[in-house]
């Protein structure tokens, strides 16, 4: 579910839609979305925010209907400098750091998939590590030590 090509160190970013639409270039241009993807993720941000306030960053989980997407992952994004997202529940304003990018094909994983990342959120370490590593493959290896657990 996790590999190097989708993680995104230190992203610099002005808005949520400049992000979207750089994220959507680089998953399209590697085959894991269709070039629908990009309207439907902002469309499905608009009107179901991702946004959660952890102890440690804010953190969101974009994603959008598995018919825009062509082979399963999870893109990790973390942003050079923090973007404004809205809190999936109260609507406020969150500066998000991390995300993580749902490419899910099969609709019933997608809510397994949302519960086992969101469980993650509120392990400290794990964010800080994620916020700390130097490279792609320090994400990964933190990742996949995680999921072990």
């Amino acid at each position: 579910m996790f590999q190097e090509e989708l993680i995104f160190l230190d992203i610099n970013c002005e808005s949520q839609e400049q992000l979207y639409s750089e994220i959507a270039n680089k998953l399209e241009a590697s085959g894991y979305v269709k070039p629908s993807y990009l309207e439907n993720i902002i469309d499905r941000e608009e009107k179901f925010p991702t946004a959660i306030q952890t102890e440690v960053c804010g953190v969101a989980i974009p994603h959008t209907d598995s018919e825009h997407i062509l082979k399963h992952g999870i893109a990790i994004v973390r942003l050079s400098n923090s973007c404004n997202f809205k809190e999936m529940v109260t609507l406020n304003n969150v500066k998000v750091k991390l995300l993580f990018f749902l490419l899910v094909k099969d609709k019933e994983k997608q809510v397994t998939v949302l519960s086992r990342l969101m469980g993650n959120f509120s392990n400290r370490y794990f964010l800080n590590q994620l916020l700390e590593a130097q490279t792609a493959s320090e994400v990964l290896l933190c990742v996949n030590k995680e999921g072990e657990e």
